[in-house]
């Protein structure tokens, strides 16, 4: 191709035809610029699907992580529900001076019950690596963000509860050393998997009329009932912001797959 242009441009010089070779010559230049363009624009359309693709596999992973996440902490909403609700019917038992009975017994053991959330994270810290800017929804990336450093780092740590002195354990734990004793008239075995089986004793509520009239008892379980109904809340809230930022990832993985 190249030779067949080189003979044009030596004909026309050949034959004086200067007006035609000026004019050949603008041609071939107006070719080459256009083909540069073109190569260009192949190379801009390569590093766009590139990006694009690696957009995708983020969106993917995070929207994994995420449902994994969610599933999580539905699991632990459903937990502190129930004692949620055991811990109010123990404080109407209290209040009515109920007979000592299991119910009781095991309501009072479970209302300092904490469980901690750890939120997959491995997808967000990878494209924290990689660059938050790879993702070119702006309002999605905030929204992702919020979730991620913001949400999910307070249901961590229970709305930073683990750390402080009115936390569930805290507040009940003493009153379990204070009222449960062992009832040596109840041996259990247990076993384990890769150890020898264990006698222990079950536990029962000791002094139990001094139970019933413990006023600072009933103040830490109204505290820690109420604790309780806050990290519901709080948990449920972000369930309601993984959704929403899973419903934008599945929009912005059905524009990029197109």
């Amino acid at each position: 191709m190249i030779k067949f242009f080189q003979k044009i441009r030596y004909d026309l010089i050949g034959n004086n035809k200067t007006g035609k070779y000026f004019k050949y010559a603008i041609g071939e230049i107006v070719l080459v610029v256009i083909g540069i363009l073109i190569a260009l624009q192949i190379n801009n359309w390569n590093e766009n699907r590139k990006v694009q693709k690696l957009e995708a596999q983020i969106y993917t992973e995070l929207k994994s992580d995420l449902l994994q996440t969610r599933n999580d902490i539905k699991t632990t909403i459903s937990k502190h529900k129930e004692i949620f609700k055991t811990s109010q019917q123990l404080l109407n038992d209290i209040y009515d001076k109920k007979s000592n009975s299991q119910t009781i017994y095991e309501s009072f053991t479970t209302s300092s019950a904490e469980f901690q959330i750890i939120p997959k994270t491995s997808a967000f810290e990878n494209l924290k690596n990689i660059g938050l800017n790879t993702l070119s929804n702006d309002s999605l990336r905030i929204a992702i963000t919020n979730l991620f450093q913001l949400n999910l780092k307070r249901l961590e740590d229970e709305l930073g509860m683990k750390q402080a002195e009115f936390n569930m354990t805290k507040l009940i734990q003493p009153f379990l050393f204070k009222y449960l004793s062992a009832d040596y008239n109840q041996p259990t075995k247990y076993g384990f998997m890769h150890s020898d089986s264990i006698s222990i004793y079950k536990l029962r509520i000791d002094n139990y009329d001094k139970f019933l009239n413990d006023n600072d008892l009933m103040k830490n379980l109204q505290l820690s009932l109420y604790n309780r109904g806050k990290i519901i809340d709080e948990e449920t809230e972000t369930i309601k912001a993984i959704d929403s930022v899973i419903y934008g990832i599945k929009e912005e993985l059905d524009k990029l797959n197109k």
